[in-house]
């Protein structure tokens, strides 16, 4: 019977990279995408407009959920491109190579 080796806490795959990465990435993102919301919007100046639904949403509001899905689109963006390119890399190198004859 075979048993699996005792587990490594060396990360040989390189996933806490492409996390730490796709975090760098997506913090970029949801930066630009901050400024770009706040300029359009400007809640800092948006003038105080009577509530017309229960579930209207502030301007404020509205700068922080495009941030938080600008965030959130551009990290598992990025984070299934590297695990799609580590995939093809680990596929590769686990073919054999081509038999030639001499």
């Amino acid at each position: 019977m075979s048993e699996l080796p005792p587990p490594d806490l060396k990360d040989s795959a390189g996933r806490m990279r492409r996390i730490v990465i796709s975090l760098l990435v997506g913090s970029a993102c949801a930066g630009i995408a901050y400024y770009i919301a706040n300029a359009a919007v400007q809640p800092d100046k948006e003038a105080r407009v009577a509530h017309v639904t229960r579930g209207q949403m502030s301007g404020g509001t509205f700068v922080i959920w495009v941030t938080l899905v600008a965030f959130a689109i551009t990290v598992s963006g990025a984070l299934a491109i590297q695990n799609a390119l580590a995939r093809k890399k680990w596929r590769e190198e686990q073919m054999l190579p081509k038999a030639t004859i001499r």
